[in-house]
C-alpha cells in the first residue's frame, strides 16, 4: 500500500506543475516517489505502479473531456465518463511501460540510467504523439512553458528535449535519494554531475539564445495585429438565430481593433457560424467589416466542396483571409481533426456519441500544412487542436510561413484547466520555430506570443475584448528543429529500443 501511495503521489503532484497551477518547478522531482516505489521490484510491479501514477495524473488533467462531451456535445453522462476513462487508461499505459523500463534498467550504471531513463520517457511521449492519430496533450516539457531559459532548447530538439532534461534531473535526484537512504556516501555521483551539467548547459543556452533572438527580431518586418475575442457561449454558437448577432459582435470588435491601428485582425475558429459561401461572406458583414476597417481579416468557418470523384460533398474546418477590399484571398483547411469532435472513430461501435458531431458535421482532412499568402509573407494556420502537434507548425514554417496564427474555439472546455493547458502548448510552437504567434480563441485564452515564448499579452477567459500588439514576420534561415524536425525524439526512440533489446538478451 505504501508503494501504491507513493506512485499516486507522483501522479497528483505532477498535476500542479501544469496550467492553470503553473508550479513547473514541481516537475523536477515529481517522479521521485514513484521511482522509489518501483525500484527493486519486478518488472510487472514496475508496470502496474507506473500505470497507477499515470492514472492519477491523467484523471486529473483530462477530466475536461466529460465536460465537453456532456455539456456541449449532448452525450449522456455515462458515455462521456466512459470515453474519458478509456482515454485515461490508454494514456496511462505509457506510464506503465515507463515503469517497466525503469525496473529493467536497474542493473545499469547510474550515468547510463540518467541518460536512458529520460530517453525512454521521450520515446514513449513521441509514440503517444503519433499512434492512433496522436494525443500529445500535457507532455512533460509543457510544464516548463513559463520558464523561458529552459524551453529555448526546443529550437533544436522540439518539446522533447525539454521533457528529456526534466526527466534526467528526476532520475539524478532519485539516485541521490537512494544513496542517502541506503546510507552510502552522499558525495555527488557521476549521474548527478551529468544531470547538473546538462541542466546548467540548457539554461545557459537558453539565456544566450533569448538575447540573440530578441536582438535579431528587431530587424524583422513588423505589423500591428489584433485578436477579436467574441466570447460566444458554446451553447448558442450554432443557433441559427444567433448568426447575425455573432457577426455583429465581431464587426464591432473589428472596428475597435482598426481604431488601434491593426492591419491584420484575427477572428477565432468558426467565428462565421455557417458554411462558407463567397457571396454571403464578401457582401455580408465579414466583407463589409474588412472594408470599413481597411484591414485584412483572418476568420474561421466550416466549408464544403463537391467531390469530383463521387459527386458528394466533403466538409472542412477552414480558415479564410479577407483582403481590405472584402475579397477572399486565401484559404486553409484543417489537416488534423479532433476525434469525437470533428469525426467519430469507430462510428459503428460508438453510436452513442453521434450527437457530439451533429452540430458541426463530420469533417474531411485538408491538404497541408500550406501557409496563406499575405503579400510577401505567409501565415501558418493552426486550427484549434493542431497547435498541440509540433510537426504541423514546423511544416507550415518550413513551407514559407513567417507568422504563426492559431485560431481556436476553446468554448468546448468551459472553465476547466484545458484552455490554460492549450495555451501553454502553443507557447512551444513559437519557440520551436522562432516565430511570433497570434492566438485567437472564441472564449479565451487569446494571446500574442513572441519567438522566445513570452506571452506578450493575453485575455481572460470568457472576456469579450480586443487584443492589439505589434508582431514581426520571421526572417533569416530556419532553425535546426524547423529544418530537421523530430530527430532528437526519433533518435531517443531508436536508442531505447536497442537498449531494451540488449537488456532482454542479457536476461
Amino acid at each position: 500500500m505504501k508503494k501504491l501511495t507513493a506512485a499516486l503521489i507522483s501522479g497528483f503532484v505532477l498535476v500542479f506543475a501544469f496550467a492553470p497551477f503553473g508550479a513547473g518547478f514541481l516537475a523536477w522531482g515529481a517522479f521521485v516517489p514513484v521511482m522509489y516505489a518501483i525500484e527493486g521490484g519486478s518488472r510487472k510491479r514496475g508496470f502496474l505502479l507506473g500505470f497507477a501514477a499515470g492514472g492519477a495524473f491523467f484523471l486529473s488533467t483530462l477530466y475536461w473531456v466529460v465536460h465537453s462531451m456532456y455539456y456541449y456535445g449532448g452525450v449522456p453522462i455515462f458515455a462521456a465518463v466512459a470515453v474519458m476513462l478509456v482515454l485515461v487508461i490508454y494514456t496511462s499505459l505509457y506510464w506503465g511501460l515507463f515503469g517497466w523500463f525503469f525496473v529493467a534498467s536497474e542493473k545499469s550504471d547510474g550515468l547510463v540510467r540518467v541518460l536512458m531513463v529520460p530517453a525512454a520517457w521521450v520515446a514513449l511521449e513521441y509514440v503517444r504523439a503519433h499512434l492512433l492519430t496522436g494525443f500529445p496533450w500535457v507532455l512533460l516539457g509543457y510544464s516548463q512553458a513559463s520558464y523561458l531559459p529552459i524551453i529555448q532548447i526546443a529550437d533544436m530538439t522540439g518539446v522533447w528535449g525539454v521533457s528529456f532534461v526534466v526527466m534526467a534531473v528526476n532520475t539524478a535526484v532519485f539516485l541521490i535519494v537512494r544513496r542517502v537512504s541506503d546510507r552510502q556516501a552522499a558525495s555527488p555521483s557521476r549521474a548527478a554531475i551529468a544531470a547538473g551539467v546538462l541542466l546548467l548547459s540548457v539554461a545557459a543556452y537558453g539565456l544566450i539564445k533569448i538575447s540573440i533572438v530578441d536582438r535579431d527580431a528587431q530587424s524583422w518586418t513588423s505589423i500591428t495585429a489584433a485578436v477579436a475575442q467574441g466570447s460566444i457561449d458554446q451553447s448558442v454558437k450554432w443557433d441559427k438565430s444567433m448568426e447575425d448577432e455573432t457577426l455583429e459582435i465581431y464587426s464591432g470588435l473589428t472596428r475597435e481593433a482598426a481604431g488601434s491601428g491593426a492591419s491584420l485582425i484575427v477572428w477565432p475558429e468558426t467565428a462565421m457560424p455557417f458554411y462558407y459561401e463567397k457571396e454571403r461572406v464578401e457582401k455580408g458583414i465579414p466583407g463589409r467589416s474588412a472594408k470599413e476597417a481597411g484591414s485584412f481579416i483572418l476568420t474561421g468557418s466550416p466549408s464544403y466542396v463537391r467531390n469530383a470523384s463521387n459527386g458528394a460533398y466533403d466538409f472542412y474546418n477552414s480558415a479564410y483571409l479577407l483582403s481590405p477590399q472584402g475579397e477572399t484571398i486565401g484559404r486553409y483547411d484543417k489537416i488534423h481533426l479532433v476525434p469525437f469532435g470533428e469525426y467519430v472513430p469507430l462510428r459503428t461501435m460508438l453510436p452513442f456519441v453521434s450527437k457530439l458531431t451533429a452540430g458541426i458535421g463530420d469533417f474531411a482532412e485538408g491538404v497541408g500544412p500550406v501557409p496563406i499568402k499575405l503579400g510577401k509573407e505567409g501565415l501558418g494556420i493552426l486550427i484549434c487542436y493542431e497547435a498541440i502537434f509540433p510537426e504541423i507548425a514546423r511544416g507550415a514554417v518550413k513551407n514559407g510561413a513567417t507568422l504563426l496564427v492559431n485560431i481556436t474555439n476553446d468554448g468546448w472546455f468551459g472553465r476547466t484547466s484545458a484552455p490554460y493547458q492549450h495555451l501553454d502548448m502553443t507557447v512551444l510552437r513559437a519557440v520551436e520555430n522562432r516565430s511570433y504567434l497570434v492566438r485567437s480563441a472564441n472564449t479565451g485564452i487569446s494571446a500574442i506570443i513572441d519567438p522566445v515564448g513570452r506571452v506578450v499579452d493575453k485575455t481572460a477567459l470568457f472576456e469579450r475584448t480586443v487584443l492589439t500588439s505589434k508582431v514581426r514576420f520571421r526572417q533569416g534561415v530556419s532553425g535546426f528543429y524547423t529544418m530537421y524536425g523530430d530527430i532528437f525524439a526519433i533518435g531517443s526512440t531508436v536508442i531505447v529500443c536497442l537498449f531494451a533489446l540488449s537488456i532482454s538478451r542479457r536476461r
